[in-house]
């Protein structure tokens, strides 16, 4: 079987194999509906993952998809991150709040998107 070549693969291999739950590829490709071999070829290098692939893996693998991104220098859009970066739209659709509640709203959604990710 060959080795991982690059970080991805190692961490999807090691979350496969030592997580909470361990699983065989077979297992985990039954459970989320991603091909056996399409797996190997993640841990392998030889594929590059999407975001949907990521999502159905991470499920099982007890992780959130960003774990997986951020090894691929990527991270997933949620709505606290929309709502963060988006702000002003916000204040738009939303302009019968006053601005000291949608400012509060948008501060307790940054703390929970930072507290999401110190717990993946």
């Amino acid at each position: 079987m060959k080795e991982p070549v690059n970080n991805f693969g190692r961490e999807l291999r090691r979350l496969r194999r030592e997580g909470t739950i361990k699983y065989s590829l077979a297992k985990l490709a039954s459970l989320s509906g991603v091909s056996a071999c399409y797996i190997s070829k993640l841990e392998t290098g030889d594929r590059k993952p999407t975001v949907s692939v990521i999502r159905k893996l991470s499920s099982h693998l007890g992780k959130k998809p960003n774990h997986l991104l951020q090894i691929l220098g990527m991270t997933e859009m949620d709505f606290a991150a929309t709502f963060a970066n988006n702000l002003n739209q916000v204040k738009q659709q939303m302009s019968d709040l006053p601005e000291d509640q949608i400012e509060e709203i948008a501060d307790y959604l940054t703390y929970l998107e930072f507290k999401a990710s110190i717990h993946e």
